[in-house]
C-alpha cells in the first residue's frame, strides 16, 4: 500500500558500507604521517600488518527514510503507528523538518543473542573504543553520488587533516577543514543510547544532522553529522592513554564473547591479529558490525 507520508530511500545498507569505508580509507592514506583507518574484516590472514596501537570503531551502517511533516492542524486517522508517532512527536516539540529523516533499529538475528543495538552498546566505551550508527542525509542516488564527487573535489583545495602535527591538531582551520568536507557532513553519526527488549525503536533527525530524537520520546541535542564526530575522534585519539595494544584488545575480545555466551576464540601465539580478524569477522557475520581500527602512529 502506498502511504503518502513515506518518502523512501533509493539508497541500501551495502552501497552505504562500501563508500563509506572506502572513503574513509582513502583520506587516511598508507603514507598518513598520524592515522590510518583499516576496516579488519576484511583482512585476509592473521600474519597481516594491522597497528601496534588503535581505538577499535564499531559501526552499524543505516539507510535514511523519509517522512513528510504534519501539518498544523492534522487528525491521524492511525495515532499508534510508530511512523505516526515519530510525525507526531517531532510536530508536538517543536522539531518538525521537511522532510523528517528516520530508521529503525536492526531486528535480532536467528543466530544472535541478543539485538544489534544492545550489542553496540556494551562495545562503546569511550574514549577507549567507539560504535556508531552511521546514515546518510539524503533520500536519493544522485544526491548521494554529488556529495561524493563534491568531497573528491574538496580535498584537491583543502589541507589534509589527517596530515596535522600534533601542535596543530587544536587550530580553528583543522576543524573547519574536517568541517569542510562535504560527504562527511552529508552523514549523520549516533551512538546507541539506551538497552532494549525489542527492536520496535526509531532515531529520527533532520537532513542537516540535527533535531535528533530517539523514540521513545527524548529529543537529544547537538550536532551528530559524521564530519564532527571524526573532529572529536582524532582529538581524543591523539592521546597515547586512549588507545588499545595488541595483547590488551585481544583480552579484551575474550572477555566481550563471554559476556555475550560465546566461546573464546582459540590464541594462536605470536598472532594477536588473528584473533583481531576473527572478531571482526564474527561481529560482521552475526550481527552486521562492521570494525575499523584507527591506527595512531604516537611516534611521529
Amino acid at each position: 500500500m502506498n502511504i503518502g507520508y513515506r518518502i523512501h530511500s533509493e539508497l541500501s545498507e551495502d552501497q552505504i558500507e562500501a563508500d563509506v569505508a572506502s572513503f574513509l580509507g582513502h583520506i587516511t592514506p598508507l603514507w598518513s604521517s598520524r592515522f590510518q583507518l583499516k576496516a579488519v574484516d576484511e583482512q585476509l590472514t592473521g600474519s597481516d600488518k594491522l597497528f601496534d596501537r588503535f581505538v577499535p570503531i564499531y559501526l552499524q551502517f543505516k539507510v535514511s527514510q523519509g517522512l513528510r511533516p504534519l501539518k498544523t492542524r492534522f487528525s491521524l486517522t492511525n495515532p499508534l503507528r510508530p511512523l505516526q508517532q515519530i510525525r507526531s512527536f517531532r510536530h508536538r516539540t517543536g522539531i518538525n523538518t521537511d522532510p523528517i529523516l528516520y530508521f529503525r533499529l536492526r531486528d535480532m538475528a536467528s543466530s544472535a543473542s541478543d539485538f544489534q543495538h544492545n550489542i553496540l552498546r556494551s562495545l562503546h566505551k569511550p574514549p577507549y573504543q567507539f560504535a556508531q550508527y552511521v546514515a546518510p542525509l539524503a533520500l536519493t542516488i544522485d544526491e548521494y553520488n554529488d556529495l561524493l564527487k563534491a568531497s573528491l573535489w574538496n580535498r584537491l583545495f583543502t589541507e589534509d587533516p589527517f596530515f596535522y602535527r600534533p601542535q596543530h591538531l587544536f587550530r580553528e582551520t583543522f576543524r573547519q577543514s574536517l568541517g569542510l568536507i562535504p560527504f562527511l557532513r552529508g552523514h549523520i553519526s549516533i551512538p546507541p543510547l539506551e538497552a532494549v527488549k525489542t527492536s520496535k525503536h526509531h532515531y529520527s533527525y533532520s537532513k542537516s544532522g540535527g533535531k535528533l530524537a530517539w523514540h521513545s520520546g527524548e529529543k537529544i541535542q547537538g550536532d551528530f553529522r559524521l564530519s564532527t564526530w571524526l573532529r572529536k575522534l582524532l582529538e581524543t585519539s591523539y592521546s597515547e592513554r586512549n588507545t588499545t595494544g595488541n595483547q590488551q584488545y585481544v583480552a579484551f575480545i575474550q572477555e566481550f564473547m563471554a559476556s555475550i555466551g560465546r566461546d573464546p576464540f582459540d590464541l594462536q601465539s605470536g598472532f594477536p591479529n588473528s584473533t583481531i580478524i576473527e572478531f571482526a569477522q564474527f561481529l560482521k557475520r552475526t550481527f552486521n558490525i562492521k570494525l575499523l581500527l584507527l591506527g595512531t602512529n604516537v611516534n611521529t
